[in-house]
């Protein structure tokens, strides 16, 4: 997964510090994040995709859904957020270079994740 990413990515996520500017930095994130599921697994989602695509940089659109499924395959929670996903075209290929997720809040500024 993280071979997707450019080596300067710059990420605009919804959890922890909100962002991050570079390759290691969003592994360890990743590593963190999938190490914590421990026995669980990882369902994802993608619904409303949308992508436009030019000659050397493109991007799409999606809500993405995210649910941990327990050793008995049951959906034990669940949550949705929007993204964007920017991609530069390189000497390699596409790589991400910008990622940004969000969800609406309501009127307490608590986040809907139940899109």
């Amino acid at each position: 997964m993280i071979t997707l990413y450019d080596e300067q990515v710059l990420i605009f996520d919804m959890w922890g510090e909100g962002h991050c500017s570079d390759l290691p930095a969003w592994s360890a994130i990743i590593k963190e994040w999938l190490g914590s599921l421990k026995d669980e697994r990882l369902n994802v989602i993608f619904e409303m995709i949308q992508i436009h695509q030019g000659d050397k940089v493109s991007f799409a659109t999606a809500i993405v859904g995210y649910q941990a499924i327990s050793a008995d395959n049951k959906a034990i929670r669940s949550m949705k957020n929007r993204i964007t996903v920017g991609f530069a075209k390189t000497e390699t290929g596409w790589k991400v270079v910008h990622q940004h997720t969000s969800a609406p809040i309501d009127s307490d500024l608590k986040a809907i994740l139940d899109l």
